[in-house]
């Protein structure tokens, strides 16, 4: 529940509501998936943007253990930000590459 809180903190309602459609969780506590080696690669910033992107790569080890589901992945994503009320929002995460990990 706390990636659930976090992720409501920093993202705009309408993304939040995409990753999070219910209240309750399908899976419950059978699915894991936890990043490790995040490097993050930032657009350049001169502080005047309104919206800004970064690149997050990074492995992710996801279990689902009702699915008998194990896997690695090597991972790159694009976060889209913007800022709201001198907070910076997350209001779109895309996918640019996931490969299995042998």
């Amino acid at each position: 529940m706390r990636n659930k809180k976090i992720a409501k903190a920093i993202m705009d309602k309408k993304l939040y509501e995409q990753f999070y459609p219910s209240e309750k969780f399908v899976y419950g506590d059978s699915y894991t998936s936890t990043p490790n080696d995040v490097q993050l690669y930032v657009q350049q910033y001169d502080g005047g943007q309104e919206e800004v992107e970064v690149i997050a790569e990074f492995t992710n080890h996801l279990v689902i253990k009702d699915e008998n589901v194990d896997d690695q992945t090597q991972d790159i994503i694009k976060v889209s930000l913007r800022k709201e009320e001198n907070k910076w929002v997350v209001y779109s995460i895309e996918e640019l590459k996931t490969e299995m990990m042998k």
